[in-house]
C-alpha cells in the first residue's frame, strides 16, 4: 500500500475514463473473493470504501492491512494488481 498520495489512488477523472475496466475487474472472481474475505474480517467494507473515497482510508487501510497478512489475502491483491495492470489501470 505505501506512501501513495490519496489523490493518485482517487482520482476522478482516472477511474471515469476507465470506467468499463473497473467494472470488469471488479466482478472478477479474484475480487468477490477479496470482498468475501474482508467481510469475513467483521468489516464495514463498503463504510470503510466510502470513509476513503471521502478523504479518511484509515479504517479500509487497516482491513487491507489485515488482509495482506494472509496468504489467501496478498495472492488475491496479487492477482487483481495484474489483471488491473494488464487492463491499463495501474
Amino acid at each position: 500500500m505505501g506512501n501513495v498520495p490519496q489523490s493518485e489512488i482517487f482520482d476522478p477523472a482516472e477511474l471515469m475514463k476507465n470506467q468499463q475496466s473497473i467494472t470488469n475487474l471488479a466482478g472478477s472472481t479474484d475480487a468477490k473473493r477479496l470482498m468475501e474475505l474482508l467481510e469475513k474480517q467483521g468489516g464495514q467494507v463498503r463504510q470503510a470504501a466510502q470513509q476513503a473515497a471521502q478523504g479518511s482510508p484509515q479504517q479500509f487501510m487497516e482491513m487491507m492491512e489485515r488482509l495482506m497478512n494472509s496468504k489467501e489475502g496478498a495472492d488475491l491483491v496479487g492477482r487483481i494488481e495484474a489483471q488491473a495492470k494488464k487492463a491499463g489501470l495501474g
